[in-house]
Formats: structure tokens, C-alpha cells, sequence
């Protein structure tokens, strides 16, 4: 970002214009910037009003000046993006005419879990990474299995199973929250309203959810938030994000209910999140699979997401508070 397009986002703020994209920061400023975000457990607009946070944005601005040639830039994104690329290029995550079937998706069958207890999922044994609530994270939303609730969009079910690292074992009756933006990139804004919920897991440690294939917004690839509690009401042991393969959102954004969206669509390696997401071992993007001969049919996504059951530092929940114009700048 030069200079001038930093003032130009700093002169719409003060007229009150809603800004969306992300300030460009380094790989080491973007690391303190995510840690100050765990540490305070709330929402990023009030950091950003800290008079340090000015400061920090002050020198990533000349940090950038200094390194501002296309060479530094694509090696700063290769190093930042090195899992999300090794795990585009390296996983098959589309798969043709699978079975929506949990025990078919998890490679299990209930007799045996009914007999014999909870089967464990090695391949699924990989602790997911942290990441942020983001300012649309909102406490005390539904349990349903269908999160809908009359919007439109193309169908997604959207199947879940929560592994506990250290056996390789499912985890049992887990709270799953999740949440995500409409097919024009909005969230909604009350904890009974659209496209959020959660439900608890089965002892299999598997959820599923009826909803729509998110949309996308200024600034991020598509995405889907979630929250995982090892018991209902439990502290919060993960909190991630979902992501998408940069072809099937070019195949869903192009159905009529998302082409109204005008925003530019971020391709995952652009996203300034997605590197936080993944690891040498855990692959952040769903597996997926049409559920009929066109997109606008339906479409079959999950995902394992391995936890550590016994980590105390995981950040909790931020407390409800008033949103700033900043939010809308920082909608994760």
C-alpha cells in the first residue's frame, strides 16, 4: 500500500465511508498484530483506536516504502502462503459422487461405535491452527441443524468431525458454533438471525448443517468461522476458519443468486488469514463434491479438525460490545 492510499483509507474513515480492505503489514508486524487480537479477546476495531496500534501502522508504512518492489513482495506472500499453496497444489479435495453419509465420509459404521465406543480417525488426527472471532462473532446463537433461515443461495451440507489429538479419538457431545457471510457477502447481526447456529457433536464426533455456500466480501476469500467447546457451555478449545477451493467459488459465484455481488472476489493465496489457517499437517480447505449434475444444485463439503483438549491459552469469547465504524473495515 503507498503511502497516498493509506491516507485516502484514513481521509474516508474520518467522513464515515465504510472501508473493507486490509492495511498491508510484514510477515512479523502481521504475527504481533494477530497475537495482540488473542490477548485483549475482543474484536480488532479496538485495538486499531489504541494510540500504539496507530504507531504500529506507522511503520509498516515505512517498512513497506523500503521493500515496495514486486520482487520483496512475491517473496514475502510465497513465505507467508508456503502451507496454503503446498496444500492446494498437493491435496485432491474434489471428490465426484461421494455419499453424504457420515459414516461414509468418516470411514466408520455406528454398530461399531455403539459396541465398541468412539473409532479413531488418523487421518484426521492434525491440530487445526488459531485464528480470530472477527467482529461478527455473536454468543448465545441457536442450536439447529439448518442455519438458513430463508436466505438464498446455493445448497451446501457442510459435515464436521472434531478429532482429540492426543488419542486420535472423536470428542463426544462438543459444541460447534458457526458462522458466515450471504451470498452478498453480509453477516447477520443478532444471534437468532441468518446463517448462524450451532449443534453438538455425536459420538462420533461428527456435526452437519444445512446452509449455503458462503459469499464473499472486499478483502477476504470465502470463508466460514467456527467455535468448538469440548461440552455444552465448556470453555472454547478452537476457534478457525473454513476455506474454500479458489475453482468451486468461480463455479458458485457465477450461479444468479451471487452474481449480484460486486465485490471483487480474493483468491486464497491473496488472503491475509488463510497462512494462519494452515500447517505442515493441517490442510484448512474442505473436501467437497457436487450433489446433483449442476452448481446450482447442491454441494457437499467437510472436514475433520483436530483439538488439544487440555490447552488453557486458547482465547476465549470477547465480550459484547458497542461496533465502531471500524468494524465494517476489520469484517473478518
Amino acid at each position: 500500500m503507498r503511502v497516498s492510499d493509506f491516507l485516502t483509507f484514513a481521509s474516508a474513515v474520518l467522513v464515515g465511508t465504510v472501508v473493507v480492505a486490509h492495511p498491508q503489514l510484514s510477515a512479523d508486524e502481521m504475527a504481533e498484530y494477530k497475537q495482540l487480537v488473542h490477548r485483549q479477546n475482543e474484536a480488532l476495531s479496538r485495538c486499531l483506536e489504541q494510540p500504539h496500534i496507530k504507531e504500529l501502522h506507522k511503520r509498516a508504512i515505512e517498512e513497506h516504502v523500503k521493500s515496495s518492489t514486486p520482487k520483496s513482495h512475491n517473496l514475502q506472500r510465497r513465505k507467508r502462503n508456503k502451507w496454503v499453496d503446498y496444500w492446494m497444489k498437493n491435496s485432491q479435495h474434489e471428490h465426484v459422487g461421494q455419499s453424504p453419509d457420515p459414516q461414509d465420509l468418516w470411514r466408520f459404521r455406528w454398530d461399531d461405535v455403539n459396541c465398541k465406543g468412539p473409532q479413531p480417525n488418523f487421518a484426521g488426527c492434525a491440530l487445526a491452527p488459531e485464528t480470530i472471532y472477527g467482529p461478527y462473532w455473536i454468543e448465545g446463537q441457536l442450536e439447529r441443524a439448518d442455519i438458513r433461515a430463508g436466505q438464498l443461495g446455493v445448497y451446501m451440507r457442510l459435515g464436521m468431525q472434531v478429532i482429540d489429538v492426543a488419542t486420535c479419538k472423536p470428542v463426544p457431545n462438543a459444541r460447534v458454533d458457526i458462522w458466515q457471510a450471504n451470498s452478498m457477502g453480509q453477516y447477520s447481526t443478532t444471534n437468532t438471525s441468518f446463517l448462524r447456529g450451532y449443534q453438538r457433536t455425536s459420538t462420533q464426533g461428527t456435526v452437519d448443517f444445512e446452509t449455503n455456500y458462503p459469499g464473499h466480501y472486499p478483502g477476504r476469500a470465502t470463508h466460514i468461522h467456527l467455535v468448538i467447546r469440548p461440552s455444552p457451555n465448556n470453555r472454547v478449545v478452537h476457534t478457525g476458519m473454513l476455506y474454500f477451493d479458489d475453482k468451486l467459488t468461480e463455479e458458485v459465484e457465477a450461479t444468479p443468486r451471487y452474481k449480484g455481488n460486486a465485490a471483487p472476489i480474493v483468491k486464497n493465496l491473496d488472503d491475509g488469514f488463510a497462512p494462519y489457517s494452515a500447517s505442515a499437517q493441517y490442510d484448512p480447505f474442505v473436501q467437497w463434491s457436487w450433489l446433483g449434475k449442476e452448481p446450482e444444485l447442491s454441494v457437499l463439503a467437510w472436514i475433520a479438525m483436530g483439538v488439544n483438549l487440555t490447552n488453557n491459552n486458547i482465547a476465549q469469547p470477547p465480550a459484547p460490545q458497542k461496533r465502531s465504524l471500524f468494524d465494517d473495515h476489520l469484517a473478518h
